[in-house]
C-alpha cells in the first residue's frame, strides 16, 4: 500500500509538474512509448567521492545497493536556497519509510520549487527515454534534460532534479548543481 502511494505521489508531482508520459521505465514493466527511442550516450564523468560535505566522513554509498536515501536529509533548507537563489517557504517530504525503492523531496519556494526524486534503475532501463530529450554532460555517469526535469544516472540511482523559477537555461545549471552535491552523498 505504501508503495502505490509514493508512487502516486511521484506520479502526481511529475505529471502537475511537467505533463505525463516523459519516461517510460521497463523497470516498471512498461513498454516503452512509441516515441521513445533507447538511445547510447558515453559516461559523462567519474562519480563523486563518497564524503559527506558536513563532516568529512566516509557514508556507505547506496550507489549501487542499500536502501535509496530520503532525499529531504540530503539538502538542507540553506543549501537549496544558495543553490537556486529563492527562499524555502515549505518542504514537502514524501512520508515513507527506509527500504522503499522511490523517494522524493519538494521544497517549495517563493517564486519556483525544487524538487528531488531518487529511484533504482540499471543503465539500460536509463536508456530509454523521450526522443527529444537533450543529452547533458558534466553530471553522473549519463544525464539527459526533458521538459524541466534533470535526470542523471549515477550507478543504479536514477537521481531526477526538477528546479522551476528562473529561465530554462538557469534552471537546468541550477539542477546540475544540485544533482552533483546530491551524488556526492548518496
Amino acid at each position: 500500500m505504501k508503495r502505490r502511494l509514493v508512487a502516486l505521489a511521484v506520479l502526481a508531482t511529475t505529471s502537475l509538474s511537467s505533463g505525463c508520459g516523459l519516461l517510460e521505465s521497463a523497470s516498471a514493466g512498461a513498454a516503452p512509448a512509441t516515441e521513445a527511442t533507447a538511445k547510447a550516450h558515453p559516461a559523462a564523468s567519474a562519480p563523486a567521492p563518497d564524503k559527506s560535505e558536513d563532516t568529512g566522513a566516509t557514508r556507505t554509498s547506496v550507489k549501487d545497493e542499500g536502501d535509496i536515501p530520503d532525499p529531504c536529509t540530503l539538502l538542507s533548507e540553506a543549501e537549496v536556497t544558495g543553490l537556486t537563489g529563492r527562499i524555502v517557504s515549505q518542504i514537502d517530504e514524501d512520508g515513507v519509510e527506509s527500504g522503499e525503492s522511490a523517494r522524493f523531496c519538494q521544497w517549495q519556494q517563493e517564486g519556483g520549487q525544487l524538487a528531488v526524486f531518487l529511484s533504482r534503475t540499471t543503465p539500460a532501463d536509463f536508456q530509454v527515454t523521450v526522443a527529444d530529450a537533450q543529452w547533458v554532460d558534466g553530471v553522473g555517469e549519463d544525464a539527459y534534460a526533458h521538459s524541466g526535469h534533470l535526470f542523471v544516472l549515477h550507478g543504479t540511482v536514477q537521481v531526477d532534479v526538477y528546479s522551476r523559477g528562473a529561465s530554462d537555461e538557469q534552471n537546468l545549471a541550477d539542477a546540475k548543481q544540485v544533482a552533483k552535491l546530491l551524488i556526492s552523498r548518496i
